[in-house]
Formats: C-alpha cells, structure tokens, sequence
C-alpha cells in the first residue's frame, strides 16, 4: 500500500516540489540571517528576473510536449527532438534579455552587485534550461521519481554550500550564491540525464513539429509570463518606488506566500495530463473543472487558512525579528490565495483543448489589472498598497475567468474544445 501511494505521480509530483523548495526555504532562512538587508533585497529582485524567465522557457515546451506525444506516442523521438531544439533556442534568447533586465534593474536602482550577475545571466539560462527540459521529458511520461531526486540533489547543493558559509561565519556576495545555483543545477541535471536516459530517445528533427509546437507554446510562454509578472510585479515595482530594504521585507511574505503555490502547482502540473485525455474524451469542460476545482481546493483552503493564523509566527521562523513587519503583507496575499483553484483550472483547461491564446489573453488582462491597482495603491500605502493591488488582482482576474465560461456554457460549453478541434 504505502509503495502504491509513493509512486503516484501526484503524490510525487507535491514531493519534487517540496523537495526543491523546502531546501530553498531552508536556505532563504540562513541568508536572511546571514546577508544585509538591502543585500537580500539584491538577491530577491535576481531571483524574481530568474524566475519569470524561467517560466517562460517552460511554457514553450512542457506542456506542448505533453498533448502533442499524448496525440502522437508514437512519434515520440521526433516531437522530443522538436522539443529540444526549441528549448534550446528559448534559453538563448531569453538568456540575453535576462542579461539585458539584471543590469537595466541594477542600474535603475542603484545595485551593483545585481549588474554583475548580468555577466553570467546567458550560461546560467542554458543550464536552467537543460534542467528544464529534462523536467519537461519526465513529465511527459508521467514519471516524476526523477524529478524528486533531481530536485533533491539542486536543492541540497545550494543548502549546503550557504550553510557551510553560514556556520563558517565568511562573508557571501550574489556573484557567490549564483555560483552556488549553477553548481545545483549541474548536479540535477547530470542526475537526471542519467537516471531517465531511457526517455531521452531522440529521432530526426522535422520543422513541422518544432512549427506546432511553437505555435502552441508561444501561448503558453506568454501566459507563464504574464502569470509570473503578475506576481512579480509588487516586488519590481517596490524595488523602483521604495528601496531594496522594503523589497527583503516584502519577499518574505511573498515567500511564505509561495508555500501555497506549492502544492497547487505540484497537483496542477501531475493533473494536467489528466485534464487533457478527459477533454480528448469529449467530457463536458464544466464536470471535468469542477472535479478539478475540488482536488485543488481539498489542500488550498485548510493551508490559506492555517498559513493566515499564523502569519506571526511563520515570519519570525524564516526570517527573524527583522522582518516582523511582513506578517500582514503575508496575511492578504494568502486570504486572495483561496480563489486560485478555480484559475488554474480554468487555465489547465484551456491549455488541454488547445486555446493557449485565450489562456494567453486573460493573464495577460491580468497583468495589465494588477499593473493599474499597483500604481494606484503602492505609492499611497506603500508595500501594503503593493499587496492589496496583488490580491485585488487576483479576485478580479479569477472572475473575469468563470463569467467568460458562464457565457460560454451559456451559447455550448464545449465551444472552445470545438474550436481547437477544427484548427488542429
């Protein structure tokens, strides 16, 4: 019974998770212990351009892999070939806008020692994107035993090399705990390579595979972009209106925050198949989101809930006395966190029928939301402001989402599947 349970992939696909980010969380702890305030501001607004960059390159390939071998198993090796080639393009354009943004933000805000990361934003990109893709392979297959593993071993490089220094009591720098990052990297992806080479069959390459699939993930890109943005833009926004000591605060409770995205994102991701061959199936898009809504909200609700009462206490845990003002940034993202279920499997849904461009569009009405209530309320409120913007833009945007697929269900729910059908 209990291997039975270890090796179901959503059970595992929390564990990868929570794997990587409990050893991140871990290391977030020592560091905010360990750096500067403003220093950990620094490193905070990297690791923000890190992660929207990163997201985009996944949406170009994991989740088009996904339907299209899913369509087509048998032309596995080819669609996989198709997959890395556009990976590997994705990392080099996106490493040289990452690049590009480190030294425009380093500059704009007075931060050298981010502008010095900009030197290794283009290497660092490549290997996060091989990470990546590797992740995404496994994830076709529904294999996430590699994952965890992989995860492990990144993660627990970079815990273990900030707590050597931490203990040691030696001064770190960012251009360290980048090197750092790039060592876990390395070993994760060595790992992974090794452990599921038997999925990394490649065939020769077609253009017409790399064409569907960047005509698929250029949606999901986008929409991970916007996504990622949407939550990232309170701490660019407190970085260019306040300071990089506001912007350590305010990364502690976004954070914390980022707790609750864990498991969702682990059930999102091993779900998503699944949503995929329902809708394949010609099940109606309401019954499969709705069961969908309530796997998700099953582990939502009771850790919004626990996470709101002890916002306090969780803050002093991970970061120390020094960020106790984060405690009621942390209580309003988490409250605006219930409504997310009902997004991502809206999102999921669309995705699996093939209008990524309607997905695209509603984050990208999202950011645009969430842009307008941050200017708004950020310079009256300051990183209060910056929260309730966030969590209004949340609300907002969920909603817009289930009135388009009232209306919908209202004219044929299956409309969109309908759609996506006849373009395929």
């Amino acid at each position: 019974m209990i291997t039975k349970y270890l090796k179901n992939p959503s059970i595992l696909s929390v564990a990868s998770a929570m794997a990587m980010q409990g050893f991140t969380l871990l290391t977030f702890m020592l560091l905010a212990r360990h750096l500067q305030v403003p220093q950990m501001g620094a490193w905070a607004l990297w690791l923000t351009l890190v992660s929207i960059t990163d997201m985009t390159r996944q949406g170009f390939v994991q989740n088009g892999l996904v339907r299209f071998t899913a369509a087509e198993p048998s032309a596995w090796d080819r669609w996989l070939t198709a997959a890395l080639v556009l990976n590997s393009l994705s990392g080099l354009g996106l490493g040289v806008l990452l690049a590009g943004a480190s030294w425009l933000v380093g500059g704009l805000f007075g931060i050298p020692e981010l502008q010095s990361l900009a030197l290794w934003a283009l290497p660092f990109s490549i290997l996060q994107g091989l990470g990546r893709f590797a992740e995404a392979v496994q994830v076709a297959k529904r294999d996430f035993m590699g994952i965890f593993w992989s995860n492990m071993i990144n993660g627990g490089l970079q815990f273990g090399l900030t707590a050597l220094f931490f203990l040691k009591k030696m001064p770190l720098n960012l251009s360290q705990l980048l090197g750092f990052q790039l060592l876990g990297i390395i070993g994760g992806v060595v790992f992974s390579v090794v452990f599921c080479k038997k999925y990394f069959a490649f065939g020769h390459f077609e253009k017409d595979k790399l064409a569907q699939l960047f005509r698929f993930g250029k949606f999901v890109a986008g929409t991970n972009f916007c996504s990622l943005l949407f939550q990232r833009l309170d701490v660019l926004l407190i970085g260019a209106f306040l300071s990089p000591a506001i912007v350590a605060v305010y990364n502690v409770a976004t954070r914390l925050n980022g707790l609750l995205d864990l498991p969702l994102n682990s059930l999102s991701l091993a779900q998503f198949p699944n949503v995929a061959k329902e809708l394949a199936e010609s099940k109606p898009m309401d019954e499969v989101m709705r069961k969908t809504v309530r796997k998700l909200m099953l582990v939502q609700l009771p850790l919004s809930l626990l996470l709101i009462a002890l916002a306090p206490q969780a803050v002093r845990l991970l970061a120390g006395e020094n960020y106790a003002s984060a405690a009621p940034i942390l209580q309003i993202l988490a409250l605006a966190g219930l409504v997310k279920p009902w997004g991502r499997a809206f999102g999921m849904s669309l995705d699996a029928t093939g209008r990524s461009d309607v997905n695209f569009k509603m984050l990208l009405f999202s950011m645009l939301v969430n842009l307008v209530l941050n200017l708004t309320l950020l310079p009256i409120f300051g990183m209060t402001g910056a929260a309730l913007a966030t969590g209004l833009g949340i609300l907002l945007t969920v909603g817009a989402g289930q009135l388009l697929l009232r209306v919908r269900s209202s004219s044929g729910l299956n409309e969109i599947k309908i759609a996506a059908q006849a373009g395929a």
